[in-house]
């Protein structure tokens, strides 16, 4: 299996059933070293069926994800609470 590393997505097209994703990585500008762009480095393509499932699946991992965040700080601040306590 391949591995792909993207930075984010380009443009998004449907065409005859498939849907095309077009994922760009950011890299140093060739022609000015101290300058970031992003370029293509491949295109997802999958079809449109299953856009939904994995539209899905994003969606629920993301808020999976907001959820740990949000439940870690609630434990950070218990834990400082606490802290401050036994400095009293």
């Amino acid at each position: 299996m391949e591995h792909v590393f993207t930075d984010g997505v380009g443009s998004i097209t449907v065409v005859n059933g498939n849907v095309r994703i077009e994922l760009r990585q950011i890299v140093r500008d060739p022609k000015n070293a101290g300058k970031l762009v992003s370029e293509p480095t491949t295109t997802l393509i999958m079809p449109l069926s299953s856009l939904k499932d994995a539209t899905v699946k994003l969606a629920n991992t993301m808020e999976k994800i907001q959820a740990d965040e949000k439940a870690k700080a609630q434990m950070d601040k218990q834990a400082e609470d606490e802290d401050a306590l036994t400095q009293l």
